[in-house]
């Protein structure tokens, strides 16, 4: 027996769907289309779709998915579980913030504003037609006591579920004399996009020139604004399993400390560390810096006063506005050095203050130019802003190489290394290595590869700018190095299953030179070498047998002892990468049943 029915069309912008179930459907006649507007009706509720936007009286409401990045009230950030927007017709809030229910859910919303204020890709309204006649505002409380909850908190909008969603509104309304509606609009070239970058993204996180070409023939075409490409992008971003995992973390963390006007030290720490193992995963740093200006807008982290450097950069910065083409100076070399290194302070330090710098004077040059409708005060500083650029993309590719494994560096990016470096050389000979290379090179976490990986292409870079080795040289040493690394790991996770049944024999060398051949058959099918190489091999015996003494005798004393000094000593002159030793002391806390805080304690004293 048919239950409800579903209506499909196009107005506008939008595609949207009507869903209806309930009493009458079909003795009633609900809707009415006229050119270039459709209305569904019902007992006194309507609802009218037009060209342009939805206007709609009645029993009813809206809602809508959160997109990440969105504020999100205070409650609903708190709660967990909470994923959607609900806004019910006719209900306001006061000044405790406290939801006030009135008799007029009479409005309207054009389609521009219903997507940039919910969600950019799909909103949905709905309607409950009933026999009951009375007092408006109690009857918005009935809807909302009903089904409330489950509008909050369903998954089935990002799971595209909408039969279901109708029938579980329904079954948690439990009116079956009542007639609903939902509606489900979809903007049309807003979804295009958003399923297009999402595509793209999922593959490998990152953009071709090719995907960015055809994402700027869907933004010209449908001519998409700068912000909800934006917001497109970072929720797409989110959603990627692999960054949701790590950006939730962080915002648990944020959001705990919500009533506290300070964020602690360890909570800093514990921020630090997932920004850290964020650029190991490629995860966009754009992520964290929109929780941070959403939840630690007022909140005190440091100084509250701006710190020296943040001083003399906008001091520099500041020259820009001089009146006087008499003490107008312009802005020389040193003092672009000054605002990278600045710049640099900042990154080193998580610090926003000085994109925030960044925002005041560049919002004071737009205020400037059009008010003068002289743009040279602007274009001075966008050329500027250009060496942030330069800084952000060499900081973005040498931070993956340190940090990631299986990187794959192209010659493209080289080249974009080498364009670089010739800009940054022009400004002071030793800023490249000043700036980028030996904070890299001293980071506690960058691995044994990566280390090795960064020296060869700052090698590399150097040497194709004195006339000694070509782009393809250094793409070859590279390679080799990567697939060196990738061996490397393979190795390590077959040797470390086979010593847990053979270590004994291990200590022998024939033994061991037996299992390296037995290693090499099984990887030669993978698409390794037929040989692996001894000295590759004997460097990973080494490893794991460090690894061994460090789980069963120094781990166990450092835990005994609280003797942080004697784990950091191991971490240094092991040889070992500190993630992965961390990743060893995680598992080991979790088999033997440790209190994790105890963990943290140990990393917390020796950081």
């Amino acid at each position: 027996m048919i239950r409800d029915l579903r209506l499909h069309g196009s107005l506008g912008p939008v595609d949207f769907f009507a869903l209806v179930s309930g009493a009458d459907i079909f003795n009633a006649y609900f809707y009415e289309e006229e050119p270039g507007r459709i209305r569904f009706f019902a007992r006194g509720n309507e609802l009218t779709i037009s060209e342009t936007g939805v206007s709609y009286r009645g029993t009813g409401g809206s809602f809508c998915e959160y997109m990440f990045g969105v504020e999100k009230p205070l409650k609903d950030m708190e709660k967990e579980g909470v994923l959607n927007r609900l806004i019910m017709f006719g209900a306001v809030m006061d000044e405790r913030e406290q939801v006030v229910f009135t008799n007029d859910t009479d409005g309207s919303e054009t389609f521009y504003r219903l997507f940039l204020q919910g969600h950019a890709v799909a909103n949905y309204f709905f309607l409950v037609a009933s026999e009951t006649e009375g007092d408006q505002k109690k009857r918005q409380r009935q809807v909302l006591k009903s089904v409330g909850k489950f509008l909050k908190r369903t998954d089935l909008l990002s799971l595209n579920r909408d039969t279901e969603l109708l029938e579980t509104f329904c079954a948690e309304l439990r009116e079956k004399r009542s007639m609903v509606f939902i509606f489900k609009l979809i903007n049309r070239a807003n979804r295009e996009y958003y399923d297009a970058y999402r595509n793209f993204y999922a593959r490998n996180k990152t953009l071709s020139p090719q995907e960015a070409l055809h994402l700027g023939e869907i933004v010209e075409r449908n001519g998409i604004d700068q912000y909800q490409q934006e917001r497109m992008k970072i929720d797409v971003m989110y959603r990627h399993p692999e960054n949701r995992l790590v950006v939730d973390e962080y915002r648990d963390i944020l959001v705990q400390g919500l009533s506290d006007d300070t964020l602690h030290t360890s909570e800093h720490a514990r921020l630090n560390r997932l920004r850290t193992l964020s650029i190991r995963n490629n995860i966009p740093v754009v992520l964290f810096d929109t929780l941070d200006d959403l939840l630690l807008r007022d909140k005190k982290v440091l100084e509250v006063e701006e710190q020296e450097y943040l001083k003399e950069a906008r001091a520099i910065l500041e020259n820009l506005f001089f009146k006087d083409q008499t003490l107008k100076q312009h802005i020389i070399k040193e003092d672009i050095v000054r605002l990278i290194k600045a710049k640099h302070i900042a990154y080193a330090q998580n610090d926003r203050g000085f994109e925030q710098v960044l925002l005041d004077i560049g919002k004071a040059c737009d205020e400037l130019s059009r008010e003068t409708d002289d743009f040279t005060v602007f274009e001075e500083f966008s050329s500027i802003v250009t060496y942030f650029d330069r800084y952000d993309n060499v900081q973005a590719l040498l931070s993956q190489l340190s940090f990631m494994k299986n990187i794959e560096f192209k010659e493209e990016a080289l080249r974009s290394l080498v364009g670089n470096k010739k800009e940054f050389d022009v400004l002071e000979d030793d800023l490249f290595r000043a700036v980028f290379i030996k904070d890299l090179l001293d980071n506690r976490y960058i691995t044994a590869y990566g280390k090795r990986k960064l020296k060869l292409v700052v090698r590399g870079v150097e040497n194709i700018q004195n006339g000694e080795a070509s782009y393809r040289d250094v793409i070859t040493e590279l390679t080799a190095l990567a697939e060196e690394e990738k061996l490397y790991f393979e190795i390590h996770a077959a040797l470390k299953e086979r010593m847990r049944s053979f270590f004994p024999g291990l200590e022998l060398k024939e033994v061991r030179n037996q299992i390296r051949e037995d290693i090499a058959r099984e990887l030669a099918g993978k698409g390794f070498p037929a040989k692996i190489p001894a000295k590759l091999f004997e460097k990973v015996f080494l490893d794991l047998r460090k690894e061994s003494v460090y789980l069963n005798q120094i781990l166990p004393q450092v835990i005994q002892a609280r003797d942080t000094a004697l784990r950091e000593d191991f971490l240094q002159n092991s040889g070992l990468d500190r993630f992965y030793v961390e990743s060893l002391e995680q598992e080991y806390f979790e088999e033997k049943d440790l209190d994790p805080a105890l963990l943290e304690s140990l990393r917390e004293n020796a950081s």
